[in-house]
């Protein structure tokens, strides 16, 4: 069966999905959107809902919770295994807490390590708030900006709900961007975070960054503090602020990487093919294609999808340095899927190891279990 440009283009659209890394394994996220979305589009009727208007909910539900939950706050463990001597990271300091517990931490600690970033310091106010852009770093494939947001002493900062990135000479917009944060423990009026935003495909490194941000802030109670009271505080948001920033001609010099892999797998019964990695300092593309000898559709594509289920890359140095880049998002293609990692390029790793679940669907007690189940593939 042929698959028609529309389905191509629902495809697209269905799996644009980032994963937000708070609460929830992002894993085990994108396996949950996965399954929802092919559960939500098996239930509908003939005169159905659209496939978009099913991604549409899904996608408001999952950028709401994220608001509603704000800034996470230590609950995300070290992705690195071995112990070493701790890096002074000067003015960035204030960001290892983040990089501690962000999704893409591996990669801002390897790129602040290697000095692969770009100092900015650039401000802007309005009224009680304030944002600065810090630092950024980019390549060809990702542009990660790392931020303060703060609120004076009047009201609790809670979140920064808008940072929509656009080329400043072309105006043509790059992305919402993927914003998270941390409080730290004795400020409750500044969040260090990070807006991240993958590139499309052959999509040009802008030479100036325009970003539209807006930041949400806690009321104060007017009655007494109770429990009561605080589930129903209510949150106040600034005006958008623009902020411009020009970008090192450093991260435009190409340091890609592709290894061209073709290794088959059965799934469930399904054949797979890990068909290519793509390696860069910010971040790690895993491609896959469902069913390589044959002409399957949309369904059928959303029905391996579901059991195709990456959890990790495991990535090792010469020195025996293990770390974990993690899943933080996944797009779909006309015959298969992509999956995007951290990536940690520029520490040299010697050897890559991609984590899948053997048995989907498979709920495990024991850890050791849950890992000698795993499917590993040899990337390098």
């Amino acid at each position: 069966m042929r698959t028609s440009l529309e389905e191509k283009e629902l495809l697209a659209d269905a799996y644009q999905v980032e994963v937000e890394k708070q609460h929830l394994n992002p894993a085990d996220t994108a396996f949950a959107i996965q399954r929802g979305l092919a559960k939500a589009r098996a239930k509908r009727t003939t005169s159905g809902l659209p496939i978009k208007w099913v991604t549409a909910v899904l996608i408001t539900a999952i950028i709401a919770a994220c608001f509603l939950l704000g800034p996470y706050r230590g609950i995300i463990p070290s992705q690195t295994t071995a112990v070493e001597p701790v890096q002074d990271w000067g003015v960035l300091e204030p960001f290892r807490k983040l990089a501690e517990q962000d999704v893409s931490g591996s990669t801002i600690e390897s790129a602040i390590n290697h000095g692969y970033y770009q100092l900015v310091d650039r401000t802007v106010k309005s009224g009680i708030y304030q944002f600065t852009v810090n630092a950024v770093m980019a390549d060809e494939n990702k542009i990660i900006v790392l931020y303060t947001a703060k609120t004076d002493d009047t009201q609790e900062i809670y979140s920064v709900v808008n940072t929509k990135m656009t080329n400043a000479i072309t105006n043509n917009v790059l992305g919402d961007g993927n914003s998270r944060g941390v409080h730290t423990a004795d400020d409750e009026h500044t969040i260090y975070g990070q807006s991240a935003i993958e590139f499309r495909k052959n999509q040009p490194l802008p030479e100036q960054v325009m970003i539209n941000v807006q930041i949400s802030s806690v009321v104060p109670n007017q009655g007494v503090d109770s429990d009561a009271v605080k589930k129903e505080r209510k949150y106040h948001f600034s005006k958008k602020m623009d902020i411009t920033f020009n970008l090192d001609p450093k991260f435009s010099v190409p340091q890609t990487e592709v290894l061209e892999l073709k290794q088959l797998l059965t799934i469930e019964g399904h054949e797979v093919m890990l068909s290519e990695v793509e390696l860069s300092p910010l971040v790690t593309r895993a491609r896959f294609i469902y069913e390589p000898e044959k002409d399957i559709d949309f369904e059928y594509r959303m029905s391996i999808n579901d059991v195709v289920q990456p959890t990790q890359i495991v990535s090792t140095t010469k020195d025996g340095k293990e770390t974990k880049l993690t899943m933080v998002s996944g797009s779909g293609t006309e015959n298969g899927m992509i999956f995007s990692f951290s990536s940690n390029l520029l520490d040299d790793p010697q050897s890559l190891v991609l984590k899948l679940h053997g048995i989907p669907g498979k709920t495990y007690d024991d850890l050791q279990e849950a890992e000698r189940d795993m499917i590993k593939l040899k990337i390098k």
